[in-house]
């Protein structure tokens, strides 16, 4: 299961028509969660209170999508990939000390492998053994890879990237941690996210805060404003040098949105943003719009999955993703430090930034990870 949310993306190049791998496990883990729950008896009282605060969102946004006359395939779309939280239990029934050890171990191997896999697929379609089109046609039929031109291409599991380097920074202990942890970064830099790479950069410059390595956030912090300011126009500038050079065309007659259009996208979150704030009331501040209510450029989702959050379900939603939030932070503070406790909870860091720019933490990409964080450390904490 573990494996398969590792690199299997938004889990459609497992699919067979609408059942995929993932679902497939999914169904399993619910199944196998109710006797393992029975025969047990025991599920810890902050996780059954952070499971009925779910169950209340989600019915309060339920309710209010039908109030507001909310299209019932929309709020099923919204409702489906929330509905991941139910893992819940079976990660708790079946994680132990052992299985920590080897959730670290599968988090590093996969992101290193799909690093791996990625890099050398750029090298074969760039060396033309692979020709661009082929891999485009053989590949655009999963809708699970978004491609920069015929450069290179982005792929929803490249979330891994920046997890897999967390882990390996705070628990690899060889010689070959800074390989590694290089390789990872090389791969986001590679994909041209700058949502992935600054994440990264932001996690770890809370890291050094808390350590009291003030010259190490600095520079780290420096290198994130640099990331804002002037990243867009670095990718502009490599579009342009990228185009010029495969069509010999003059640098002026170059596309500068080969690598993707930027301001296309900043723009589109921008726009996102005034719809979601032109629609406010004071209900709808509390209680969202219900699932199912989009915005005329985002009728389904959104890319900033805060603004999701608040324009479907309001402070409600925000409330128990805070909620999530502080009980890793908790089991964090009250587990025996370690370079474990410190993977889980800055890769949990991780994923809350990246959803400022992309929706990982209303998915069940990103909500594995949260979850899984919070288990491991409870845990960890019972160790102590």
């Amino acid at each position: 299961m573990l494996v398969e949310l590792c690199v299997g993306g938004g889990g459609r190049f497992t699919a067979i028509g609408p059942i995929s791998l993932r679902m497939i496990l999914f169904s399993v883990a619910l199944v196998m969660s109710i006797p393992l729950l029975i025969k047990k008896k025991s599920f810890p009282c902050p996780f059954w209170i952070l499971s009925i605060a779910f169950v209340l969102m989600i019915l309060v946004g339920t309710l209010v999508g039908w109030a507001n006359h909310n299209s019932n395939e929309l709020i099923y779309q919204d409702v489906k990939p929330l509905c991941y939280f139910f893992v819940l239990p079976f990660f708790y029934q079946v994680i132990d000390e052992a299985m920590i050890l080897n959730t670290i171990r599968i988090i590093k191997t996969a992101s290193i492998s799909m690093a791996a896999v990625f890099i050398a697929l750029l090298v074969l379609i760039h060396s033309g053994i692979i020709p661009f089109p082929a891999f485009y046609r053989a590949t655009m039929i999963f809708e699970e890879l978004f491609y920069r031109g015929e450069v290179t291409f982005f792929y929803k599991g490249f979330l891994f990237f920046g997890i897999g380097a967390i882990f390996f920074y705070f628990t690899e202990r060889s010689g070959s941690k800074k390989y590694f942890f290089f390789l990872l970064v090389t791969a986001i830099m590679l994909s041209v996210t700058r949502g992935l790479l600054l994440s990264l950069v932001l996690s770890l410059s809370v890291y050094f805060l808390v350590i009291k390595t003030y010259w190490r956030a600095a520079v780290v912090v420096v290198f994130a404003v640099t990331i804002v300011v002037w990243g867009s126009d670095f990718i502009l500038s490599a579009s342009r040098l990228v185009d010029a050079k495969q069509n010999n065309k003059g640098y002026h007659e170059a596309d500068p949105t080969l690598l993707g259009d930027r301001d296309y996208s900043d723009n589109g979150r921008v726009t996102q943003a005034k719809e979601v704030w032109r629609k406010v009331s004071f209900s709808s501040a509390i209680m969202g719009h219900g699932f199912g209510a989009g915005t005329p450029s985002r009728p389904i989702h959104m890319e900033i999955s805060y603004l999701e959050i608040f324009h479907k379900q309001g402070l409600i939603g925000l409330i128990f993703w805070g909620l999530l939030a502080s009980m890793i932070f908790i089991q964090y503070r009250q587990a025996v430090p370690s370079p474990a406790t410190n993977g889980f909870v800055y890769s949990s860091l991780f994923i809350f930034i990246e959803s400022l720019t992309n929706q990982y933490i209303n998915n069940p990409i990103g909500m594995s990870l949260l979850l899984l964080s919070l288990v491991c450390l409870y845990k960890l904490k019972m160790k102590k």
